[in-house]
């Protein structure tokens, strides 16, 4: 990680393994399940600009989804970390059509989308998958503004035990005495 200072704006140049792996923290930090999580972290690789839309995400609750395969695939109350990856599996399959309820297309979810190769539109508060889409983003060295990358921290940090006699003996850290 290197900090660049240019025409008085600060931002932080990160690898792409770096990057990743902060967001992967971040969103198992706040209890989105490992594939899922595995599956942001990769897109936002991809997608480095998208990193500011995920931080209203890992600050909502996880609410349960309903999914209704009546007609294709309509999703309510979904949690977009959570749940966007059973859509495009569904778009994968052919289902059609599929249309997540309640949910804006942002920059995160455009993002999500692309790193699996699908596209996506807002029609109204819905999210409506729209079918493939050829190009798929290339994955780089991150340009992250401090402030995201502070943010994206602090929800990493969660996944972190705390520092006390009892979690070190429980096997945390190097435990009571570290003679390596």
């Amino acid at each position: 990680m290197r900090r660049l200072v240019a025409s008085g704006v600060c931002a932080v140049i990160v690898s792409s393994n770096e990057l990743q792996m902060l967001v992967l923290k971040a969103c198992r930090g706040v209890g989105i399940p490992m594939a899922q999580a595995q599956e942001v972290a990769v897109a936002l690789v991809k997608t480095p600009d998208a990193l500011e839309a995920l931080l209203p995400h890992l600050a909502q609750p996880i609410k349960t989804a309903h999914y209704d395969f009546s007609a294709g695939l309509t999703v309510r109350g979904a949690s977009l970390l959570r749940d966007f990856s059973a859509c495009a599996d569904a778009a994968a399959l052919g289902v059609q059509p599929i249309r997540i309820c309640g949910m804006a297309a942002c920059d995160l979810a455009h993002a999500l989308a692309r790193s699996r190769g699908l596209s996506i539109k807002a029609d109204g508060a819905d999210v409506v998958f729209t079918g493939s889409e050829a190009a798929r983003p290339e994955v780089s060295r991150g340009v992250v503004a401090p402030e995201i990358w502070q943010r994206l921290s602090s929800f990493a940090a969660l996944t972190y035990v705390p520092e006390t006699d009892s979690s070190r003996l429980g096997g945390a850290g190097a435990g009571l005495s570290d003679n390596d």
